[in-house]
């Protein structure tokens, strides 16, 4: 086996373990105990180690999800807790032979309970979430593998534009190429003139966006394939 097949065990590994961390956190909690706690989840699961420069998982809450930011300059804040009516994102690195999972859910606290996956209630994340639905929908059923990079950049962003919101990324690209080093990453972003298939390697989407000057932060990341003449999820 190859891409994306040795993928898939590490993206499932950090896709149980989101979805266990709906059952596990809690009004109090702070950033620094749920990046502690999902990192034990996914080394019991199997991870070997974290890909993105040794972190396994950037957690952010209410305020802070608005930032972006490498993980080598990231620290999970000890003092930041989860509020009754909060937002956590949660990006996560599995690692297994060398093989990556990149994946990245937020979770909404809504009246101090953990709203069900994907089923806020509440507005702002109502629109948010449905916001980010849409991006990963246009990338399925609107792009195709001989797309450059830029082209899919582009169109995307256009598409965030015009549902309301803005991209939030420190180097405003949208995701990147699945590789075994990370520094060989190619970027969906302005000047990646490689179409997918070119490039013949999984890639992730993950737009990090919010309405302009206000609200939280939102972010949901998943790895894509070529199948044939689009894409799948993997």
């Amino acid at each position: 086996m190859s891409y994306p097949e040795k993928n898939a065990f590490p993206q499932q590994i950090a896709r149980e373990a989101i979805s266990e961390m709906h059952g596990i956190i809690r009004v109090g909690m702070s950033e620094k105990e749920i990046a502690d706690t999902i990192c034990e989840i996914m080394t019991k699961k199997g991870s070997q180690y974290w890909w993105y420069h040794g972190v396994g998982a950037l957690v952010f809450l209410g305020k802070r999800t608005r930032l972006s930011m490498s993980a080598r300059e990231y620290t999970p804040d000890t003092d930041n807790r989860v509020a009754e009516n909060d937002i956590i994102t949660i990006d996560c690195s599995p690692t297994v032979d060398r093989y990556w999972g990149d994946y990245t859910r937020t979770i909404f606290m809504e009246d101090g309970i953990v709203a069900p996956e994907d089923r806020p209630s509440q507005e702002a994340n109502i629109g948010g979430l449905s916001t980010e639905l849409a991006i990963h929908r246009a990338l399925v059923e609107e792009c195709d593998p001989d797309m450059t990079y830029e082209e899919i950049f582009y169109k995307l962003n256009g598409r965030i534009r015009d549902l309301g919101y803005v991209n939030l990324d420190y180097h405003g690209n949208l995701g990147h190429s699945i590789e075994f080093d990370e520094w060989d990453r190619y970027y969906l972003e302005k000047g990646s003139t490689k179409t997918v298939r070119e490039v013949g390697k999984p890639f992730t989407l993950e737009p990090h966006i919010a309405l302009p000057d206000k609200g939280h932060g939102f972010k949901r990341e998943n790895i894509y394939y070529i199948d044939g003449n689009s894409f799948k999820c993997l």
